[in-house]
């Protein structure tokens, strides 16, 4: 599993980097909070579930930054791409 395979970037590689990880510690801090509302729900009482409940928005954010990190590589990408044609055009 390796999110956001499809982005490349030759000057923002540690950003992108960055955002993988932080994108597969969100999507592990997801599953992890859907076992432990399971597990609460079946276990114990009303007060451990909503305890175990934080952590979804949680991890929720940490993919929405990861998703942030990874929109600011591609627009970066895109940028240098479209910037390297217009100067091969130009010296033609």
């Amino acid at each position: 599993m390796k999110p956001y395979k499809r982005i490349s970037s030759q000057n923002l590689r540690l950003l992108l980097l960055l955002a993988r990880i932080t994108a597969v510690l969100g999507i592990i801090l997801f599953v992890i909070s859907i076992i432990a509302i399971v597990f609460m729900s079946i276990g114990s009482g009303f007060h451990a579930l909503t305890t175990s409940l934080v952590f979804i928005p949680m991890s929720v954010s940490i993919l929405f930054i990861s998703g942030i990190m990874a929109a600011i590589v591609a627009f970066e990408e895109n940028y240098r791409i479209r910037t390297e044609y217009l100067v091969r055009k130009d010296e033609t």
